[in-house]
């Protein structure tokens, strides 16, 4: 079964899809941000933090180490820092506001609002959580893109919304 994951990587955040039911036994299939798929097959190396790895058929070695909730991985010469996309807590990630125009913030998926956090006129800075959306038995917290003053909430606990729906309207800082 594959599962879906949302990690920030360099400051980014990226989906990945891995699914552990690959071609081979021991391998997995993964696709980065809705690309194709590449063959995994990651074995332990015998020193603490290296792994090696298989990738598209070739062989890699990694360090990895811990640091609080996210991990420091080094392959080769390129060094990435991922972390979870949500802020590591459990069955809340926040989503949204990233590609809706500014003024407005749209539903990112469809689901049933669970908490509304904001009402008009209230002045919320970049980041804040406008309300909690609930889809398929996970809370996701959609947030402002822009700091501003919220001018209109259309929507309300309980109510189901199609992704893209409009559900909060406000006026950006400084225009």
């Amino acid at each position: 079964m594959a599962k879906r994951h949302r990690f920030l990587v360099g400051g980014a955040e990226r989906s990945v899809v891995i699914d552990a039911a690959g071609d081979a036994q021991g391998e997995a299939r993964a696709a980065i941000d809705a690309g194709e798929p590449l063959a995994l097959e990651a074995i332990a190396a015998e020193l603490p933090g290296f792994v090696a790895f298989r990738a598209g058929g070739i062989w890699r070695r990694a360090y990895v180490a811990r640091r609080g909730a996210a991990f420091d991985v080094t392959v080769g010469a390129r060094r990435f820092v991922v972390e979870p996309a949500g802020g590591g807590r459990r069955g809340r990630s926040a989503i949204g506001g990233a590609e809706d125009a500014p003024g407005e913030i749209t539903a990112p998926l469809a689901g049933v609002v669970v908490e509304v956090r904001v009402a008009p006129g209230d002045a919320v800075g970049a980041g804040t959580t406008v309300l909690v959306l609930e889809a398929m038995k996970m809370q996701n917290e959609v947030q402002i893109p822009h700091g501003g003053t919220v001018t209109a909430v259309h929507a309300a606990p309980g109510d189901s919304v199609d992704r893209g729906a409009l559900l909060v309207e406000y006026e950006p800082a400084g225009e």
